[in-house]
C-alpha cells in the first residue's frame, strides 16, 4: 500500500514536473507574456530599490505602442545629451509618467520638445528641456529619480497625472513589470516564471480581474456597449478610479503621495534648483460645463503643505477648447503644446497671453481669438498657502 502511494506521489510530482517544464518553454519560445503584456522588457533595466523599481535602458532603439522610441545614453527619452549643461544653455529637467514620455507621440511631439521650442522662441536665452518621464511611474519613483540623476538642471519641471498615487509596477525577476498592491511588492515565485506569470493572469481573467471585465461592469455602462466601444468603457472606469480616490483617499496611498510632494520641496532645495509641479487634466474635465474638480484641489493642498509651486492646467486646457486628449489620461500633440505654452509662461514668470500673439503651429491660433473667456494667469500660478483642513483625517 505503501510503495502504490509513493508510486502515485512521485508520478503525480512527475508528471507536474514534465507540465511546468513544457509550459514555460512554450511561454518563452511563443513569447506570450510579451505578447499579452503592455510593457516591452527591453525597454526597461531594473532599478535600485521597490520605490524605483526600474529605469529606462540607455541606447535602446525600438516602437513602443506603434511609436519609435530612443533612450539616450543617459537613460532619457530623446536625442543625446552631454551629462552637464553647455555653457550659457538654460537646462529644464522634465520629470513624469508616460504622459510626460509621450506615449503615443514622437518625441518631438511630447511636452518636453514643445516646451524647448516655447521656451527658445521667447527669446529669453538658449534652452536645453530633457524628457525623464518613464511610462507607469508614480509620484514616488519620480521623485527617487530626480534623487539619482545628476544632469545639474537649473529648472526642474514635474508633470502631474492624476493617476501618480498609485504604485509603479515591479520589475520581477525575469525583466517583465507587473502591478503589485504596495504591500505585495516583494518578488514572488510566479515573478521567477513566465509560464506561471501567464496562469496568473488566466487567474484574474476568470476572477473577473482584467481590465476588459471590469470595465464592462462599471456602473452606468451597459455590457452591450462595452463590447462594442471598449475606448468608452475604459474612459468610464478610469474616471470612476480616479474620483473615487480624490473623494475618499486611501491613507497608506494619500500619505505616501504627501511624503512624495515634501521629497520634491526637499531635494529641490538641497539641488538649488526651481521646481514647478504642473496638474495635467484628463479628458473628462475639460468640455464639460461643471466638471469634478476634487482631484486639482487635493493636489494644491499638498502643494500647499509642501511649498511647492503648482500650475493647474485644468484651466488653461478648458480655455483652449478642441480637441486635445489621444484617450482619457494622455493629451494628443495639440495638448503637448497647449501644456508646453502655459508651463513656459510660468517659468517665465510673464502672463501666459504674452505667448498668445503669435499661432503656434499645434494650437492653429487657438489662442488668439478673443470670445474665449481666460482665467487671470494669477488664479492658475501661485504659492499656495498650507491647508490642512479636509486632510489631516489622513495623517
Amino acid at each position: 500500500m505503501i510503495v502504490r502511494v509513493a508510486r502515485l506521489v512521485f508520478g503525480l510530482a512527475v508528471a507536474a514536473a514534465l507540465f511546468l517544464a513544457a509550459g514555460e518553454l512554450l511561454a518563452r519560445v511563443l513569447d506570450v507574456v510579451d505578447r499579452l503584456n503592455g510593457y516591452d522588457r527591453f525597454v526597461y533595466r531594473r532599478g535600485p530599490s521597490v520605490d524605483l523599481p526600474y529605469l529606462l535602458r540607455p541606447g535602446v532603439e525600438t516602437t513602443v505602442f506603434g511609436t519609435p522610441v530612443r533612450v539616450n545614453r543617459l537613460g532619457l527619452r530623446g536625442p543625446e545629451a552631454e551629462p552637464r549643461p553647455r555653457p550659457g544653455v538654460h537646462r529644464v529637467l522634465v520629470l513624469g509618467d508616460s504622459v510626460v514620455f509621450g506615449q503615443g507621440l514622437s518625441e518631438d511631439e511630447a511636452l518636453p520638445a514643445a516646451l524647448e521650442r516655447r521656451l527658445g522662441a521667447t527669446g529669453a536665452g538658449p534652452y536645453e528641456v530633457l524628457n525623464a518621464g518613464v511610462q507607469g511611474y508614480d509620484a514616488v519613483a519620480e521623485v527617487r529619480l530626480f534623487e539619482t540623476l545628476d544632469l545639474a538642471p537649473e529648472i526642474v519641471v514635474v508633470g502631474t497625472s492624476l493617476n501618480d498615487y498609485d504604485v509603479a509596477p515591479q520589475y520581477s525577476p525575469l525583466g517583465i513589470l507587473t502591478r503589485k498592491d504596495l504591500d505585495r511588492r516583494a518578488p514572488s515565485l510566479t515573478d521567477r516564471s513566465e509560464f506561471l506569470t501567464l496562469l496568473r493572469w488566466i487567474g484574474g481573467y476568470l476572477r473577473g480581474q482584467l481590465g476588459s471585465q471590469l470595465m464592462a461592469r462599471a456602473p452606468g455602462f451597459p455590457p452591450p456597449v462595452a463590447l462594442t466601444e471598449a475606448g468608452r468603457g475604459v474612459a468610464r472606469l478610469v474616471e470612476q478610479m480616479h474620483l473615487r480616490f480624490y473623494h475618499d483617499p486611501e491613507p497608506a496611498y494619500w500619505n505616501r503621495l504627501r511624503a512624495a510632494y515634501a521629497d520634491f520641496a526637499r531635494s529641490a532645495a538641497e539641488h538649488q534648483v526651481r521646481l514647478l509641479v504642473a496638474i495635467f487634466p484628463e479628458s473628462y474635465q475639460v468640455g464639460r460645463p461643471d466638471p469634478d474638480l476634487t482631484p486639482q484641489r487635493r493636489l494644491l493642498e499638498i502643494c500647499g503643505e509642501a511649498g511647492l509651486r503648482c500650475l493647474d492646467l485644468q484651466p488653461i486646457f478648458a480655455a483652449a477648447g478642441g480637441d486635445l486628449f489621444a484617450d482619457t489620461q494622455h493629451p494628443n500633440a495639440r495638448g503637448h503644446a497647449v501644456a508646453a505654452e502655459a508651463i513656459a509662461a510660468a517659468l517665465l514668470g510673464v502672463p501666459i497671453e504674452r505667448l498668445w500673439h503669435e499661432p503656434h503651429p499645434l494650437t492653429l491660433g487657438a489662442f488668439t481669438k478673443p470670445p474665449v473667456q481666460r482665467p487671470p494667469f494669477s488664479s492658475l500660478l501661485e504659492w499656495r498657502p498650507s491647508r490642512r483642513r479636509g486632510i489631516e483625517a489622513q495623517q
